[in-house]
């Protein structure tokens, strides 16, 4: 009998017991020394390191989640699934070369692989409706039916007939469909990293960041909250998914927030924007980061170079508004026995520093991502063994745990980036992005302003529930080419603008599911949490507007251009918190007020360097002001 774990998409995630848990703990070890291997020697191409990840996963979505939420264990139905899946795909491997010939034009589509992709469709489909739910399985259910159909629109949507046999085609058998680069990237990168993430938490790496979290901000006011926002983003860096850091570190962080007597609301609102934001902190950076490795050409370390200070822009803003609350509400610090020196977290803690020092070391180096990530991983193994707790160390029982819970932790996301896949072809195929793009210049004309707001909304809107790299993907598949080529926005201008977008639709109403994570260990209402998180999260929707016309915050540019944005920067992002919290200490401030801040912010987003100053010496003024006539608090 298997037990229910989670909600996930449409069904339940279960954890499987039994044979089965056997069974699938061997193919896990098995995947991850083969990723391993392969990321450090690349033996095959890609498309057939695809394909193993595909055949892989695709059975292992049927065997660990149900069909519905009102189907609490796995039946025979998904056991028939799983074989099925796991057939269709031994046959794409074991017809490599068959399948070759085909895509080359030397040998037909015959009737048996015309109905084998179609079934590869159908359960393509299927799986990422059971793992991320109908949000992005409506996308792929639409796109699919607009590439079947479309030849009977008229206007600007029309395109040519399709066969089933060219749609197959595409979609499971070229680099345009399910083997292209959002599975390539899962299959290597992403798994590659999860992994180090479970080894480092195994090894005690989440209890570390707490511990450095605490000492940090533990003893001013607030200190539960700053804490959470600190150890949040650290671990948020390393697993690079907004849901995995909310059911990491939410067990720990919300209660201490409701000890000191923050609302459960409140508490997993701050959990949730600040693990919203751990995909833009660098090291790391998750999936996302690498598939904009794959998609732009941009070397991984300039990507993560140019994360960094607007990443600590945005946990500025958290912070600042954290602070302003805490003022307000009169909060406390964080206990004493929950506190430890910094020191003395470091002294105590050293062995899993060696692993994010070895990763930053190899980072500098310029070492492959996939290089990287199993050297990181690799050494997390081995420091684990210099740990006084022998808990803590990683032998044989725990390596296959990690390497089971990394398997399960990738199902989701496996799910998405087959869909993700899918939606690609059918956009490659439909002519899409140019019809994409006519609507764009329609509606925003060529005002690059108007058309970064249309694509914030579009973006936030089609990705509702999805993952942070499905939404990135969506993104780039439709957006990035019309900014680029139409808008001339630079490239990583372009795409860091994506992730941001991406992360940020992980809090935003209604389908924000890391508010959904955070609201089930909190015990509170998940559109309330996802109404605070934003405000908390504000930052995150102000500075990729800023950053597409100050490229100094992404490293780009002379020292004087960096120093400029970054100075800017701080004062936009310290502001538009004053902006949207509206106290002083316990004392409101008036609206008008707040209106002519948010109009300085807007000012210091202005593409005119003369404006940006001007407006920012005034935001710098105004809100000290508000200060000193209100610093004396109301009883």
């Amino acid at each position: 009998m298997t037990r229910i774990f989670s909600r996930s998409g449409e069904g339940y995630r279960i954890d499987p017991e039994g044979y089965l848990r056997v069974a699938l703990c061997l193919v896990a070890v098995g995947l991850a020394l083969y990723i391993a291997w392969y990321a450090l020697f690349a033996p095959t191409d890609r498309h057939f390191h695809g394909a193993v990840f595909f055949t892989t996963m695709l059975p292992i979505v049927f065997l660990t989640t149900t069909a519905s939420k009102a189907i609490s264990r796995i039946t025979k139905v998904d056991y028939f699934l799983a074989a099925v899946s796991l057939g269709a795909g031994l046959y794409y491997i074991l017809n490599a070369e068959f399948y070759r010939n085909i895509v080359e034009g030397i040998t037909p589509v015959s009737d048996i692989e015309k109905a084998l992709g179609v079934f590869t469709v159908a359960l393509s489909v299927e799986a990422c409706r059971r793992t991320i739910g109908w949000g992005l399985t409506g996308v792929v259910v639409v796109l699919i039916a607009y590439v079947t159909l479309g030849h009977l629109l008229t206007g600007g949507l029309y395109h040519p007939e399709i066969s089933v046999e060219y749609f197959v085609l595409m979609q499971t058998v070229t680099d345009n469909g399910i083997f292209s680069i959002p599975i390539q990237v899962a299959a290597t990168y992403a798994f590659l990293f999860v992994l180090f993430g479970s080894f480092y938490q195994r090894a005690g790496g989440g209890q570390f960041f707490f511990d450095v979290a605490a000492a940090i901000a533990g003893r001013t006011r607030g200190g539960p909250a700053k804490a959470c926002v600190v150890s949040s983003g650290l671990y948020g860096s390393v697993s690079g998914s907004p849901v995995a850091d909310v059911v990491t570190t939410g067990p720990i962080t919300i209660p201490l927030m409701r000890q000191v007597g923050i609302s459960a609301r409140r508490a997993a609102a701050i959990e949730s924007a600040a693990s919203g934001g751990g995909a833009l902190l660098p090291p790391v950076m998750g999936a996302v980061a690498f598939l904009m490795v794959e998609y732009t050409g941009i070397p991984y370390h300039e990507v993560v170079v140019a994360g960094v200070i607007s990443a600590l822009l945005y946990y500025l803003g958290v912070f600042v508004l954290i602070h302003f609350e805490a003022q307000r509400f009169g909060e406390e610090p964080l206990a004493d026995d929950k506190i430890v020196s910094l020191t003395t977290a470091v002294l105590k803690g050293w062995v899993q520093l060696i692993p994010i020092l070895i990763l930053v070391a190899l980072l500098i180096k310029g070492y492959t991502v996939p290089y990287i990530a199993a050297g990181a991983t690799i050494s997390v193994i081995v420091a684990s063994w210099l740990s006084r707790n022998p808990n803590l160390r990683i032998g044989p029982k725990a390596f296959v745990e990690c390497c089971f819970d990394t398997m399960f932790r990738m199902v989701v996301l496996a799910g998405a980036v087959i869909a993700a896949g899918l939606i690609i072809g059918c956009i490659d195929l439909s002519g899409l992005t140019g019809k994409f793009s006519l609507m764009m210049f329609h509606i925003a004309g060529d005002n690059i302003v108007l058309a970064l707001i249309a694509s914030a909304v579009v973006l936030i809107l089609l990705g509702m529930g999805m993952p942070t790299p499905g939404v990135y993907i969506m993104g780039v598949a439709l957006l990035a080419p019309v900014l680029v080529v139409n808008f001339e926005l630079a490239t990583l201008q372009t795409h860091m603008f994506m992730l941001y977008i991406a992360c940020m639709s992980s809090i935003t109403p209604p389908l924000a599911v890391a508010c959904f994570a955070a609201g089930t260990i909190a015990g509170a209402n998940p559109m309330a949490i996802a109404v605070y998180a934003v405000k908390l999260g504000v930052a995150g929707f102000i500075l990729p507007f800023y950053f597409a016309f100050n490229p100094g915050v992404l490293f780009v540019g002379g020292v004087s251009d960096i120093i400029l944005a970054t100075g800017i920067g701080i004062v936009l992002i310290a502001t538009s918190a004053f902006t949207v919290h509206g106290w002083v200490y316990t004392r409101p401030v008036a609206w008008w007020f707040r209106i002519a801040l948010g109009g300085l912010c807007i000012g210091m987003i202005y593409p005119q360097i003369e404006i940006q100053i001007l407006a920012a010496v005034c935001a710098i003024l105004g809100v000290g002001g508000a200060f000193q006539r209100l610093k004396t608090p109301l009883a």
